[in-house]
């Protein structure tokens, strides 16, 4: 029985992850509480597969993944595929396949002079567009390509080796590659280090591969049987502050408060609050902390 709940645990994690993005994907990116509130007032469903999408950005069909699901996508179909073992260029080539120039992700809008960059809008003196000569508007007829994966795509087509096809990208990305991996790999000592490769694939930075160690920690205790997040959370950072731990990051006491954070300051907090806290102060853009 044990054996079986723990599959049952595994396998949710992936599945919990997959169905999630899509079910998230229709309003992704919607940033603006108050305008997403609008748009749910008229929406035949929502937000959760959300019709019509409050999507402004692009277009995904119904049940359709993000940028984010296509990473999971591509990494659990090469994990099936190569037996169960992390394979960082099998990986990487799924990857290429999955956004690439023969992708849905090649839309007209991209510019082929500057690829995989959107083609550039013409502006006027104040900087706005110049709507007669404008080349593309959203959203996209198509899914989205997002900075970390243009910049693994620019390094791939010309450096095909891990670690060099890994962006500078530091953002929150990482965190959709680790429940694949914790589903296979969870209570094992590989865990950890492969999360830290599976993401370099894409963000060859510490921050990125630290914050998805983090996560996996949280998510590993969970499939295992610790039985409230918070709970979960709390061993993950009694980990990271163990000074005997087998694996490492030169983040893991940054990773460890920003942990404490969500079941301290932030516990029992609307998610629109939080990310307006988490905005710092000198950015010009309000919802820069729910982004």
């Amino acid at each position: 029985m044990a054996e079986a709940d723990l599959a049952a645990r595994a396998r949710g994690a992936v599945v919990g992850c997959l169905v999630a993005d899509a079910a998230a994907t229709p309003c992704h990116w919607c940033y603006d509480p108050t305008k997403l509130a609008e748009h749910l007032k008229t929406a035949r469903r929502g937000p959760a597969f959300c019709d019509p999408p409050g999507n402004v950005f692009y277009t995904p069909p119904p049940g359709g993944f993000s940028c984010y699901g296509d990473q999971t996508m591509a990494l659990l179909e090469s994990l099936v595929a190569c037996d169960g073992k992390l394979d960082v260029k099998d990986y990487a080539a799924r990857l290429e396949s999955k956004f690439g120039k023969a992708s849905a992700y090649e839309v007209e809008a991209v510019d082929p002079e500057n690829w995989p960059e959107l083609k550039t809008n013409p502006t006027d003196a104040d900087g706005n567009v110049i709507e007669a000569e404008r080349k593309w508007g959203m959203p996209l007829p198509g899914p989205w390509r997002h900075g970390s994966v243009k910049g693994f795509l620019k390094k791939y087509v010309v450096e095909k080796q891990f670690p060099k096809c890994g962006s500078a990208d530091m953002q929150v990305d990482g965190c959709c590659k680790v429940a694949p991996l914790v589903a296979l790999l969870a209570g094992q000592p590989s865990l950890l280090p492969s999360v830290d490769l599976a993401i370099r694939v894409v963000q060859n930075t510490d921050k990125a591969a630290a914050f998805a160690c983090g996560f996996a920690r949280v998510l590993e205790k969970l499939v295992l049987g610790t039985p409230t997040i918070k709970e979960a959370i709390s061993a993950a950072q009694a980990d990271l502050s163990n000074p005997d731990r087998a694996f490492r990051t030169t983040l893991d006491d940054e990773v460890a408060i920003s942990l404490g954070r969500v079941i301290g300051e932030f516990a029992d907090q609307p998610q629109a609050e939080v990310g307006m806290k988490l905005k710092p102060e000198s950015h010009p853009f309000p919802f820069i902390g729910l982004s």
